[in-house]
């Protein structure tokens, strides 16, 4: 070996041979070619694999992914917020409540005015109690038909909805003494020498049940029309805590100033033989949603479930009681109608062919008659 094959190096360290270093990488070459593997290259060995640096965990990217989608829903929701309010701001003039025609009417029920409409001057009497976001104009088909037959006939608001005054709480303990100061009143209770038969509607009839349990001296009968009564099928109770504003704002005035949302809704729920959703009829639904006081009333039932009693309570009324419904009603299937006339100690449900929710509007003449054969209205 010549001097110029040998590196030198400080005294500090020790000299290393190039054809030692050479060699025993050659020598690893031929171990790796014995053996199949590729042959290394004359570098050191990688310091990941080596273990003295180690590649990023995945849940540091997982958590970036997670912020950029946090920060995308934030603001989004911002968007929305601000659109809402906008909107909201722009639609803030309510519609004008319209003048009482021949058949309507304002007394003080309690604590709120009530509206309410009337057919009838002679016989016994009906009183016809809308469900949710319903008013008694639902009813101006059906109470001219049970007025005819020499009853008197009486459809109100519901408080929260309608033309009644818009007063809280909304609740059904309220709305069963509103419609118990309606009887007392209108001089409509058996004390005053009437015999008098309450209809509820979807959601009314949990007010009917409510009124037969608390008041039940006061009726000659109860029939639940299109509902059970319960509170059960409006969703999960936490999705009403969802209902905040100024969202809930937004979503009464879009679907009641928008003809074509609020109609499709009314064509589901009433069906082909219903009159159209136009014009007079339009109005006549939305008007009661863009009047004073409308959407902060909405916005109080939107955020609390659904009225109505559990069944053991619809098990200890001993009033009279009546089950009726649309056979094509989704919301009222024939087995649960002949529940819950079992559990009203009632006989068994009156189907009305062909009609769907708002059979009152659909059917009004098949309706009249199977009211009036329940025998409970004399």
């Amino acid at each position: 070996m010549t001097d110029d094959q040998i590196i030198r190096f400080p005294p500090s360290g020790p000299a290393v041979s190039t054809s030692v270093r050479t060699g025993a990488v050659g020598a690893q070459n031929m171990r790796l070619r014995r053996t199949g593997s590729a042959p290394s290259p004359d570098v050191a060995p990688s310091p990941v694999r080596s273990g003295l640096l180690r590649p990023a965990p995945r849940w540091g990217r997982a958590r970036r992914l997670l912020r950029r989608l946090a920060v995308g829903v934030f603001a989004l929701a911002v968007a929305l917020t601000g659109t809402s309010a906008l909107y909201n701001r722009l639609s803030s003039v309510p519609s004008a409540v319209p003048p009482l025609d021949a058949h309507g009417h304002l007394v003080l029920t309690g604590d709120v005015r009530t509206h309410y409409e009337s057919w009838g001057d002679a016989g016994s009497a009906i009183v016809l109690v809308p469900g949710f976001a319903e008013s008694s104009y639902a009813f101006g088909t059906l109470g001219p038909v049970l007025a005819a037959a020499h009853h008197r006939v009486f459809a109100l608001d519901v408080r929260g909805y309608g033309y009644t005054e818009r007063r809280g709480p909304y609740t059904l303990a309220s709305d069963t003494q509103q419609l118990a100061d309606f009887l007392r009143v209108l001089h409509l209770r058996r004390a005053d020498g009437v015999s008098t038969v309450v209809v509820g509607h979807s959601s009314g009839a949990a007010i009917a049940g409510d009124l037969a349990l608390t008041h039940p001296a006061d009726l000659a009968g109860i029939v639940f029309l299109d509902g059970d009564g319960t509170p059960y099928g409006a969703g999960p109770d936490w999705a009403h805590a969802l209902a905040k504003d100024p969202f809930v704002t937004s979503l009464v005035r879009l679907v009641t100033r928008h003809p074509a949302l609020a109609g499709s809704i009314y064509d589901q729920a009433c069906g082909p033989a219903c009159p159209p959703f136009t014009g007079a009829v339009a109005d006549a639904w939305t008007r009661p949603f863009r009047v004073a006081g409308a959407a902060p009333a909405m916005r109080a039932i939107l955020g609390r479930p659904l009225i109505g009693l559990e069944p053991a309570q619809l098990t200890r009324i001993r009033v009279p009681a009546a089950v009726v419904y649309g056979d094509q009603d989704p919301e009222t299937p024939a087995p649960l109608a002949r529940d819950t006339a079992t559990r009203l100690h009632a006989p068994p449900p009156v189907a009305i062919p062909g009609a769907r929710h708002l059979v009152m509007i659909s059917s009004p003449r098949p309706l009249a008659a199977a009211l009036l054969g329940t025998g409970l209205i004399r």
